[in-house]
């Protein structure tokens, strides 16, 4: 029993890490991506636009690999909710991980296609799976804040992450859709996502045992 729960712990701590570091990524790749995406923006910022994908997909890979240590770790008392926000959340990550594949090609698109950057986003298949996942990663964050909130996390990291992951993914679409003046929301909300999600996982990479994780320090 007790390799088991050492065992545990250690697998809980490198989930703790992975959180850790997607915090800080996605924070640093919001920073790097460039608040409009036209063919003529896509060329002259294309170093930054492709450094900001391949920081987003790293770190979505990274909460990929941790938000299930995280909800193993304080399932009893999240509840349904919990399990809820779970599962919309990581199919959400999911889809918008592999979403971010265009940023890879956009730069090619804008050089030698540009009437091409319209039509695919506009192609009624994106728009759908881009729909969904958008709403998935949105809801389903603001479910599993709630629920960390209830949990023996400290209440602020859910809240972070409950208002992070909305406020951020509506202030990304509105300033690559509408107008610019939206992307300081989107550097709010991934710097409050990455807060929220980085403080759990560092409550979890401290923990000298996976039983600690269940144990609050609210009090009571």
């Amino acid at each position: 029993m007790a390799d088991d729960v050492g065992r545990l712990a250690h697998l809980l701590r490198w989930c703790g890490m992975a959180l850790m570091a997607a915090g800080a990524l996605m924070v640093v790749a919001t920073l790097l991506h460039p608040s409009r995406e036209t063919a003529a923006t896509i060329i002259a910022s294309e170093g930054r636009l492709i450094a900001a994908h391949a920081l987003y997909t790293l770190a979505w890979l990274l909460v990929l690999l941790g938000l299930p240590g995280l909800y193993a770790s304080q399932r009893a008392s999240m509840g349904r909710l919990g399990l809820a926000g779970f599962l919309v959340a990581f199919s959400g990550t999911c889809l918008i991980a592999v979403g971010g594949n265009f940023g890879f090609f956009a730069p090619v698109l804008a050089k030698e296609a540009p009437a091409m950057l319209d039509a695919i986003v506009q192609y009624w298949p994106v728009a759908v799976i881009n729909g969904l996942a958008a709403i998935a990663f949105m809801i389903g964050y603001l479910l599993f804040g709630v629920a960390t909130t209830k949990s023996a996390l400290p209440r602020w990291s859910g809240v972070f992450v409950a208002v992070g992951a909305p406020a951020h993914l509506l202030g990304l679409g509105i300033s690559l859709l509408v107008s610019t003046a939206a992307w300081p929301v989107a550097i709010l909300g991934s710097v409050s996502l990455g807060l929220g999600l980085g403080w759990s996982g560092y409550r979890m990479w401290r923990a000298p045992a996976a039983s600690d994780l269940l144990v609050s320090d609210k009090p009571t």
